[in-house]
């Protein structure tokens, strides 16, 4: 297995496998409702907004591994979409998009270039790679506590 194989699987776990640090990121969003997608139990970020900011960042990575790139970092956290649930599944089915893009471009990674900087960047193709995976690491936690706090007001299904 060469390295971008072994980055695609990690990723792979992170998102939809058996990482060893506990349920991956679409278990963890799974019966996640609108409602319980904008609340804010402890004053922060919604876990719609913590998604909208992961798949922006998302899609950043994705396009440095191609090109560069100059993000408007107004997307960041973005305005708050209709609240809706019908918007909440655009969210996450853009999201999904994200995730099947960042795998294609992950999968036509040169992986001698790995420790070369992306397209006009100042970071390597690898801190890109890794730093998508650690950073839905981080806030997947953060939505799990947010999702606990619905399940514990019955908020979620």
């Amino acid at each position: 297995m060469n390295q971008i194989e072994q980055l695609l699987e990690q990723y792979n776990q992170t998102m939809t496998g058996d990482a060893w640090y506990g349920d991956p990121v679409w278990r963890i969003l799974d019966g996640i409702d609108a409602r319980c997608a904008v609340a804010s139990p402890f004053g922060g970020h919604t876990i719609w907004q913590l998604v909208m900011h992961m798949l922006f960042w998302e899609d950043v990575a994705t396009r440095r591994l191609t090109g560069p790139v100059s993000p408007d970092l107004a997307g960041n956290f973005p305005e708050m979409p209709v609240l809706d649930e019908q918007s909440w599944q655009g969210t996450l089915d853009q999201f999904r998009a994200s995730n099947e893009r960042f795998r294609v471009a992950l999968s036509l990674a040169n992986p001698v270039r790995l420790d070369e900087n992306t397209p006009g960047g100042q970071r390597s193709f690898r801190y890109e790679i890794v730093g998508v995976i650690e950073h839905h690491i981080y806030h997947i936690g953060q939505i799990a506590l947010l999702k606990k706090a619905c399940l514990t007001q019955g908020n979620v299904r």
